[in-house]
């Protein structure tokens, strides 16, 4: 029986989306390539897959018994993958960490690739997509260290190391004059949660929107109409400019994100009840002991604190 991989990975796509058009946009590869692909597995097993009609496609039963263990082949082969690269980067030398997309590492990626010495021996991740977890990556040694934010205790995780570099204290509320007209002298947050609130994602910072969601139906039993999540703080702050919603970030975001030079109206809250709302650390495995990755983290770490400073 002749299988091939990409047949096995657009059959699990497929199956997940039930979309022909989604599969080949999410593989980067054409509809006819993704027909192609699952009548060459259907060819190979022997099998029909899937059935096709007005509402999309849907798995025949022999395909639902055959999509457990395609998952399992592919999520090997992606494991196995990852091993690779963690033992080429260990023989090699080098060290791979995830930056996040806050303000302060755009500034301090942008300090790493113009660093002569971190430049060759360091490999920055950008988190691109939604999917995309830092916790995982971790964990699954896909990166050897992590700088990014989290609120509260988020990232004290078992397994993981957390080394603080700056904790900011409450949450920074800003918003564009012209499209609201709250009063910072008399502000209420539940004013500000009758409209659309601009807040960070999991990538960005780590616990903030659940936590949000719960003090929301818990301490004023409403939630806001809408709620837009970021994944780098440049996207929120440009949406607050444009009137498209209230920012609500945890932490010093005022100074953070430079809110200052904008115009918006910012106002600081919760500083009493949230004295350590905002952590900015590196996050390492605990079993970390190899030398380069632990001075390398430690090299970008001091860089973070000069351009602070």
């Amino acid at each position: 029986m002749d299988l091939d991989l990409p047949s096995l990975e657009t059959f699990v796509r497929l199956a997940d989306c039930g979309s022909f058009s989604e599969t080949a946009k999410g593989q980067g590869i054409t509809q006819p390539a993704v027909s192609q692909r699952v009548a060459r597995l259907e060819s190979a097993v022997g099998l029909r897959l899937f059935l096709r009609g007005q509402e999309g496609v849907r798995l025949t039963h022999e395909g639902s018994q055959l999509l457990n263990l395609a998952r399992q082949v592919v999520r090997e082969h992606d494991d196995l993958c990852v091993r690779m690269e963690h033992f080429v980067r260990e023989s090699r030398g080098s060290v791979r960490a995830w930056i996040d997309r806050s303000m302060a590492g755009e500034a301090l990626a942008c300090r790493v690739a113009g660093h002569e010495e971190l430049r060759t021996a360091l490999e920055v991740l950008r988190p691109e997509t939604e999917t995309m977890d830092w916790k995982r990556a971790l964990d699954e040694r896909m990166v050897d260290f992590v700088i990014a934010g989290t609120f509260l205790h988020a990232g004290d995780v078992p397994g993981l190391r957390r080394f603080g570099l700056e904790t900011q204290r409450g949450t920074t509320i800003a918003w564009n004059r012209s499209y609201f007209d709250f009063d910072a002298g008399s502000f209420s947050f539940p004013e500000a949660l009758r409209s659309t609130i601009l807040i960070p994602d999991e990538q960005l910072v780590s616990g903030y929107a659940g936590f949000l969601e719960r003090w929301c139906l818990e301490a004023y039993r409403l939630l806001p109409p809408d709620i837009r999540t970021f994944r780098d703080e440049m996207s929120a702050r440009d949406a607050c400019i444009a009137g498209l919603g209230v920012l609500v970030f945890p932490g010093d975001a005022r100074r953070r994100m430079n809110l200052d030079s904008t115009g918006l109206g910012t106002m600081k809250t919760f500083e009493f009840l949230l004295p350590d709302a905002y952590h900015y650390s590196v996050y390492m495995r605990s079993d970390e002991r190899k030398q380069n990755v632990l001075q390398t983290a430690l090299k970008v770490s001091e860089l973070h604190l000069r351009i602070e400073a």
